[in-house]
């Protein structure tokens, strides 16, 4: 019989692997809730004119990318690429925009994209990302960005660099645009097949094109920059400032422009070495329009989102069991006794690791020093007669006797 393996850019999360996940999960979640975030989680799967709508009908992710599908109703419905569209659904559907001036929110879960796989770049992945919808204050920006740093920097991962650029508002970018075809119009043929398409859709992405005949003709291209209002200029500039408020290194970037329509004024990516052509970790911006095309609601937004596969690449492995206690227990007499001490542990919020079947003292060791447990506590028939157990310590490579309130009371 053949086996069935895991579907062509989809892996498994396991071992060394899933440790890194639940890490990565943790910090994320201490550090978002500290900034003042609360969680949402939205479906795996929404209308495809969601997507179509808030990405853009010319972009990349939805030319090319969308797992989309027909279901029993015949109704058009497609697995997430990207979290934000979902998050403003759900805001503007719950109508939260009602009951508070601004609101956080973050998540976690997995995107879809059907693209060739490739190292930290999976047609399923999992994406961390924050959203805060109602604040348009420059600060905001700096903040949601210096926290997007810190996130990485509390994972361990260094030689990072922080890109921003402003792309304005529509009547900017409109500008810009007509700027940008006439710059590229003279050598358009010169281009690769994609970019002499989107000179017509989204003139823009040439600017972010990774082909290195379309990077040579747009090092020159005219900056956006320069086609900023006085006001988008002086956000800009607040932006910059704050930053160096907080610490941040930073480059300027005039062609980072993001690969989705919904972006406006401030728009960043950290990024690194490390990775190779696909160097981004994290990236994101202010999408001030998206509401209005969603809901036609006048709201700014602001948020990132982070790869989380890549973020594993980069991170130092870590253990890959967290355990606190191995029980070995010597003598069928004393499993019952034994299994009850676990559950006792456990509802001390001790994490217990106990074996189900009757073992020498030899590999009892062996269990525990693979699970790379801090204790172990030993219960044989005498330990259980005087009702005591023996608590090794392989730190100090001690051992004590002690009552089972004793130990819990240590171990706590």
């Amino acid at each position: 019989m053949k086996l069935i393996k895991a579907v062509r850019g989809t892996k498994d999360i396991l071992e060394g692997t899933a440790a890194k996940y639940s890490y990565i999960r943790r910090v994320a979640e201490d550090l978002f809730s500290a900034y003042g975030f609360s969680y949402i989680k939205t479906p795996i799967f929404e209308e495809t004119d969601l997507f179509k709508r808030g990405i853009g009908e010319a972009t990349d992710v939805v030319e090319k990318e969308m797992y989309t599908f027909l279901d029993r109703g015949e109704r058009s419905i497609t697995l997430r690429p990207e979290g934000t569209a979902s998050v403003v659904r759900a805001y503007l559907e719950n109508k939260i925009y009602a009951k508070e001036d601004v609101s956080k929110f973050y998540y976690m879960g997995s995107m879809f994209r059907y693209e060739r796989p490739q190292a930290g770049r999976q047609r399923e992945f999992n994406q961390v990302g924050v959203e805060v919808l109602g604040e348009h204050s420059p600060l905001l920006d700096a903040e949601i960005i210096t926290m997007s740093y810190h996130l990485l920097e509390k994972l361990g991962i260094t030689d990072l660099e922080v890109n921003i650029n402003s792309i304005g508002g529509n009547e900017t970018r409109q500008k810009y645009r007509q700027a940008l075809i006439d710059y590229l119009t003279p050598f358009k043929d010169e281009l690769c097949e994609d970019c002499q398409r989107r000179i017509e859709t989204n003139p823009l992405r040439v600017l972010d094109c990774k082909v290195e005949t379309c990077k040579k003709h747009t090092q020159d291209a005219p900056s956006i920059i320069d086609s900023l209002s006085e006001e988008e200029r002086n956000h800009y500039e607040e932006v910059k400032k704050y930053l160096t408020i907080f610490g941040i290194p930073y480059v300027e970037n005039s062609r980072l422009v993001r690969g989705l329509d919904y972006y406006s004024s401030t728009v960043f990516e950290i990024v690194t070495n490390k990775l190779g052509a696909q160097g981004t970790v994290l990236g994101g911006g202010r999408y001030d329009n998206l509401l209005k095309q969603l809901g036609d609601k006048e709201i700014p937004a602001f948020g990132f989102a982070a790869g989380v596969e890549r973020i594993m690449m980069l991170m130092e492995d870590i253990p890959a069991k967290e355990t606190d206690v191995y029980i070995a227990w010597l003598g069928e007499n004393v499993c019952e006794f034994a299994m009850k001490l676990a559950d006792t542990l456990r509802k001390e919020n001790i994490k217990v690791a106990v074996d189900f079947n009757a073992k020498g003292m030899k590999s009892h060791m062996k269990k525990a020093d693979k699970l790379n447990v801090k204790y172990t506590v030993i219960i044989g028939e005498d330990e259980m007669a005087k009702g005591v157990v023996v608590l090794k310590d392989f730190a100090s490579r001690t051992q004590e006797e002690l009552t089972v309130d004793q130990l819990v009371e240590k171990l706590k």
